[in-house]
């Protein structure tokens, strides 16, 4: 069905609003070449997308909402998922045309965002509420409401939907979820801060902003198998600050952003072994991997800008400007 610009549809539903947004978006480019690989960054401060190509150059800047954040995109729809944190939104942005489709709006301090596609369902982290939030993407629904600790960021699904793992800041806790009947299961008490969650195989794996680590838990059991402790040569402990994790296609090579310490590390996550600390930009955070497996997208926050590895190598090629405060990348295909 076809509105026209000047009209809005809002959907009410039992616990949330959908809203059909129009085109209301500033884009610095006609057209966006074709290229293998397209990186989306959210940036915080200016509140806007910026849209690069596999080899760094900005193709689009696309206003967006205040404080975007968390993103996740649905493969299946080519349609990327937002969180607008002070706005207290998740805007469905639909990546074929670069416009805002939907907003699922009631939801207070959106911070990270994480999809299962085989049930359709969207899952946002609450930073300021101390919650999570499951939706159905279809309806809008909200399905359960997750209490959390304090400052909620990171969230992960075992593939089949069946757990729901979520990392509260302030609480040190990891808290387990039954992805069925929404049902807590445990709290996995962690190192200081924990912050971003990974899962490869049967692993999950927990980065530990405040303890200059990784942490590696059994998903099944729930029991802590291991942990990789980041040290430099010329480090203390307290500027190595690990936030986003990201494994390659494989699941047999890690990285990590470091925050402080302005490096990210390239790890063996069979041998759970180091292999490389490499200099970026100044507190990294948000990475991003291309389908090839070739370049490594590393957001730095305090420098506005990414720093872009080649893999082959284990060498930056380039550093190209972002919006103010980069927060996430997604690579699309």
């Amino acid at each position: 069905m076809f509105y026209p610009a000047t009209s809005a549809l809002v959907i009410k539903q039992p616990s949330v609003a959908l809203t059909l947004l129009f085109p209301l978006v500033l884009s610095l480019a006609i057209a966006m070449p074709a290229l293998a690989a397209t990186a989306v960054i959210s940036n915080e401060r200016s509140g806007d997308l910026v849209f690069m190509d596999a080899v760094g150059e900005t193709t689009d800047v696309i206003k967006l909402c205040n404080r975007p954040r968390g993103m996740a995109q649905h493969k299946s729809t080519n349609s990327l998922y937002v969180a607008c944190s002070d706005d207290g939104n998740v805007i469905e942005f639909n990546l074929d045309n670069k416009q805002p489709a939907r907003l699922f709006a009631e939801l207070p301090g959106a911070m990270s965002v994480a999809i299962h596609e085989s049930s359709n369902r969207l899952f946002v982290t609450n930073e300021g509420a101390a919650k999570a939030t499951v939706l159905d993407i279809a309806s809008g629904n909200v399905l359960a409401t997750l209490p959390t600790g304090h400052e909620p960021d990171g969230v992960a699904l075992t593939e089949d939907g069946s757990l729901i793992f979520i990392a509260s800041e302030n609480a040190g806790i990891v808290h387990v979820y039954d992805g069925i009947n929404y049902q807590p299961r445990q709290e996995i008490i962690t190192n200081l801060r924990p912050r971003r969650l990974t899962i490869r195989n049967q692993e999950l794996w927990v980065s530990s902003e405040m303890g200059s680590r990784v942490e590696i838990f059994n998903t099944e059991n729930l029991q802590k198998i291991d942990e990789i402790v980041f040290a430099p040569r010329g480090f203390r402990s307290e500027q190595l600050t690990p936030v986003d994790i990201l494994f390659d296609a494989s699941g047999d090579t890690a990285f990590v952003a470091l925050g402080s310490a302005n490096h990210v590390v390239i790890i063996d996550a069979v041998k759970r072994e180091i292999l490389k600390y490499i200099l970026v930009g100044r507190r990294p955070w948000g990475l991003g991997l291309t389908p090839d497996g070739k370049r490594l997208f590393v957001l730095n926050g305090l420098s506005d800008d990414v720093t872009i590895i080649n893999l082959d190598t284990r060498r930056p090629v380039k550093t190209s400007r972002t919006g103010l405060v980069p927060h996430s990348v997604e690579i699309i295909e």
